[in-house]
């Protein structure tokens, strides 16, 4: 029924610092002169511990981050980054609206929280959906090219229906 799929643009910052990270690490591992006493040596085991984390965290965000999708089958809505999305069932649905999502406000971009209950999955300022579901009562911020279409289709499948909102 609807899918949409995107590339955020901010994949490209991600995957720039997990690349500089990779190379500014191995240039200073090299100038160091670690390699040259052997993989078990303290200073080896040291220097990888205390950089190896965070370059597994950059290139795991890199990699999270890189595909940012939406979709709806009529019984299943799916949305969110590919190592970060939610599958809610239509049972699962309390009710959905349009609303004019400010990245500012959120505090940024990606995936975001507003205290507990507020989550936001947002890729830049424009439209998107809001949809309250229950989840513990949270409810769940998703930018969207058609959101019309998408909330169109969750009528049809008996969702609740909301006036439109800026968040």
């Amino acid at each position: 029924m609807y899918n949409e799929q995107s590339q955020p643009k901010y994949y490209y910052l991600l995957f720039f610092i997990a690349a500089v990270s990779i190379i500014g690490s191995v240039t200073l591992y090299l100038a160091l002169g670690l390699h040259k006493n052997g993989l078990l040596y303290f200073g080896n085991i040291i220097y990888w511990l205390g950089f190896g984390f965070p370059i597994i965290i950059f290139i795991w965000m890199a990699w999270s981050f890189s595909i940012y999708a939406i979709q709806y089958d009529g019984n299943h809505l799916s949305f969110g980054y590919r190592g970060l999305a939610v599958n809610l069932t239509n049972s699962e649905i309390i009710s959905a609206k349009i609303v004019e999502i400010n990245w500012i406000k959120w505090g940024g971009i990606g995936w975001r929280l507003k205290g507990l209950k507020n989550i936001g999955y947002i890729v830049k300022s424009g439209p998107g959906l809001e949809v309250l579901t229950t989840r513990k009562g949270r409810s769940y911020t998703f930018n969207c090219q058609d959101p019309e279409s998408l909330l169109n289709d969750l009528q049809r499948a008996g969702i609740t229906i909301e006036n439109d909102s800026a968040v």
